[in-house]
Parts: C-alpha cells; structure tokens; sequence
C-alpha cells in the first residue's frame, strides 16, 4: 500500500493560512478583557512573542509572514517603512476603507499592537472591538479571551480621507489565568476534526498500526509525532515534564512513552511531541491527551488499526 506522504512543514502552515487547523472552536461571541496599556496587558499575558518587524525576509511580499503570523491586506501586500528609525507594518488605504487582517498562530488566548493610524477600528474573530482616535493618549490595544482568537482586523471604511493601518511591536500568546500555567493543545484539523499527528519517520496520517516495518529503532515500534501549541517551545529539557496518555471507555488509560520534546523549526509557539506506541495500544478509536508540567490538554482522536 503507498504511504500517504505529507511534507509535516508545507502542511502545517498550508494549514494554518487557510484555517484548518486549530486546537478549539473558535467563537463569534466570547468574554475578553481590553486594554489600552501595553504594561498591563503584559501582566495579563504569559509566553508572549513580539515581532517588530526590523528583520524580516526579502520575500515577504510574495510571503507575509513572520513567525507563523500572517498578515493580509485589502491593498495588496502589506510592506515595511521606517519611520523615527523603527520599522513598521502599513497597509494602505484603498479609495474610502483600510484594511489588513492578521492571522494568529492557534491557541493565541492574548494579543496586543501598537497602532498608529487613527482613526481606525481594530477587532478580534471573538468579537470584540476597540476604535481608536487621534485624540486617544494610547496607541496600543491588546485583547485577552477565553476562547483563541483566529484573528485581528484593523480596518475603517468612512469617506475620505482615509488613514493607512501602521502597526509595531505585535504581540501574541496566551491569557494568564490567576498564577495557573497555560494549558497545552493538540491540533487538530477544521475540516475532518482528526488529530494533526504524523508518523515520526514517513510521515504518513493515520490510521496508524503500533508495529510498523517503516522503522528507524529495531524494536518495531511506530512513532508519532503530534504538534502542540499553547505552551513555550518545547525542548529536550521538558521531556521529563511530559506524558502522553491514551484512553477510551472500554480499557484502563495507556501510557505513550515520550521519546522527544521540541520546537518546531525557528517558531516561538508551537512543539512536536514524540512518543512511541505500545502493545496496550489495541485496534479502536482513542482520545490522546499531552500533560505538560501537570498541566492537562485537550482529549484528541486517534485511530488504531
């Protein structure tokens, strides 16, 4: 049988751009705090990264990206300027509406932006708004939610003129809730509700079976790699601080032995964890869960044949 082969990388942030896979349902209406104080925000906040845009890549025009951040603007791409000697992010204004879209890496429960075009509207997929004016003292606007937010849109449509979208210093990552650690998530993926998890060695999508001749180790065993946000970047460090559990309702919970924690590639949000697959792990439908420092994840599906 052909192994149903899949580059884990151009996948994953395929995937991201066009929204199908995340690590929750995302919400039109969810509870959020806003903020106009970028010190507040950051003690709302917890594994934040920040991009501020004074390196990007000589092909963001044809990519806009930076570090699993898309932006997306009415204009066209969205390009770098310097001014006061920082660079920035400006989407200009088409005719009587600005509009740029930034497209946030799963799991981001916190986002906030220096925004100095006014007067304009920044809102998140969750639902909140926030219009800035040129009479506002603050140029930052930062949301935390509940639920993950999808995205943030800067945008005004009024008759003319119209200002340009200028943004710095975008940061994102997850709501601080009391002094609790975040919690880990498992992608999964929006169109089929499946588990984004890969075989280690082929890569191939399940269903997956736990001895496989496909093998790196002379045991047999398969490996599976599953991708995790919601958490800093993994790293071999965290490895004893992290199980992997199977379980369903007709068997006592299975325990995947983890074999490496990591980040993936240069991204600051998200880590693979691999585990192997052990003879307890019989044919059937399981849920998977990814404990981080004591802290528990979503339950995922994963079939075995």
């Amino acid at each position: 049988m052909p192994l149903r082969y899949i580059s884990p990388m151009r996948f994953l942030f395929t995937a991201v751009l066009v929204g199908l896979i995340y690590c929750g349902a995302w919400s039109s209406s969810v509870s959020a705090t806003v903020f106009r104080d970028r010190a507040t925000f950051n003690n709302a906040s917890q594994n934040l990264s920040t991009i501020d845009f004074e390196s990007v890549r000589p092909d963001f025009d044809q990519q806009p990206e930076i570090n699993g951040v898309f932006f997306r603007s009415l204009s066209g791409p969205a390009r770098i300027i310097s001014s006061g000697g920082s660079k920035m992010l400006l989407a200009s204004t088409v005719g009587e509406i600005t509009s740029l879209y930034v497209f946030l890496p799963p799991g981001t429960t916190a986002v906030g932006v220096d925004q100095f075009g006014s007067p304009m509207i920044v809102t998140t997929s969750t639902g909140e708004s926030v219009t800035m004016e040129q009479s506002d003292s603050s140029r930052f606007v930062g949301f935390t939610t509940q639920q993950p937010m999808e995205y943030v849109r800067i945008f005004f449509d009024f008759p003319e003129p119209t200002f340009d979208a200028i943004i710095d210093n975008l940061s994102f990552g997850q709501r601080r809730a009391a002094n609790e650690p975040p919690a880990p998530q498992i992608l999964v993926t929006n169109n089929t509700g499946r588990t984004l998890v890969l075989d280690s060695v082929t890569n191939e999508l399940e269903p997956f079976s736990v001895a496989t001749s496909h093998n790196l180790s002379s045991d047999g065993r398969r490996r599976l790699t599953f991708i995790v946000v919601g958490v800093a970047a993994l790293t071999d460090a965290d490895k004893p601080f992290v199980t992997v559990q199977a379980e369903d309702a007709q068997h006592p919970p299975v325990n995947l032995p983890c074999e490496a924690t990591t980040r993936v590639g240069t991204y600051s949000w998200m880590s693979q964890v691999t585990v192997s697959l052990p003879d307890a792990l019989l044919p059937g439908d399981w849920n998977v869960s990814v404990t981080v420092r004591g802290v528990k994840s979503n339950l995922v599906p994963l079939h075995i044949q």
